[in-house]
């Protein structure tokens, strides 16, 4: 099961870059500090003080923020420059309706083909996830959950899938990471998750896959009637 980061948390490069090495280098590190909430939304992005922080000319520079633009990661603004680009509710909640849709296709074609879910990964996540609640930790919270929902989609084999999950990660890590840092007051310890995870891998250890089916269902809603408290 591949990762979403390195050893040293970066986030893992999500599609091949037939790019110059300095353009690739500009491109990963501005997302990495992006995704990571360490570039909040609204923050301008100055090519010249990146070049600076990074070693390399304006070039690279503004090549990986055209990248990034183009990703949704960033905007440009006529006369004032490229800021982080918050990522609206709408768009956090069509992620994540994706996320639903292609978890329940797994579980409907797994049980028609009588494939197994890999319950071992499953339980790992989860217990991540559980102890990244208990300590705070909101950054391997996320991560965990993500690699649960990869975990079930791996089951049925199918590689566009994948793909579409690649592209949805960072900025759904973007999203939840940057509104926590922002908001630390504003909401408690992430818990549904967790607790959703936690009925899906019970269901699926006892082939319930309605069930598990159901839960996904569940989770979407509370999504909604968070979107409607929070702007989240």
């Amino acid at each position: 099961m591949s990762s979403l980061f390195t050893q040293q948390g970066h986030l893992l490069q999500t599609k091949s870059m037939a790019k110059p090495s300095l353009e690739k280098k500009a491109y990963q590190e501005i997302r990495n500090h992006i995704i990571h909430a360490n570039y909040l939304p609204g923050t301008l992005l100055s090519e010249n003080e990146l070049a600076d922080q990074l070693n390399m000319s304006r070039t690279p520079i503004r090549a990986a923020i055209s990248l990034l633009e183009q990703e949704g990661f960033v905007e440009s603004v006529r006369g004032r420059g490229v800021f982080v680009k918050n990522i609206s509710s709408k768009e956090f909640c069509d992620m994540f309706e994706v996320l639903v849709s292609m978890q329940i296709y797994a579980f409907d074609v797994a049980e028609k083909r009588g494939l197994s879910f890999d319950l071992t990964s499953l339980r790992d996540h989860l217990d991540l996830q559980i102890e990244a609640a208990d300590n705070g930790d909101h950054w391997l919270y996320y991560e965990s959950s993500l690699l649960f929902i990869e975990t079930i989609l791996t089951t049925v084999h199918n590689q566009n899938m994948m793909q579409i999950l690649e592209q949805i990660k960072g900025k759904y890590m973007c999203k939840v990471v940057s509104y926590r840092t922002m908001n630390p007051q504003s909401l408690s310890n992430p818990r549904q998750g967790r607790r959703i995870n936690s009925r899906i891998y019970e269901a699926l250890l006892q082939g319930n896959i309605q069930d598990a089916k159901e839960a996904i269902y569940e989770v979407n809603e509370i999504l909604h009637q968070q979107l409607k408290q929070f702007d989240i």
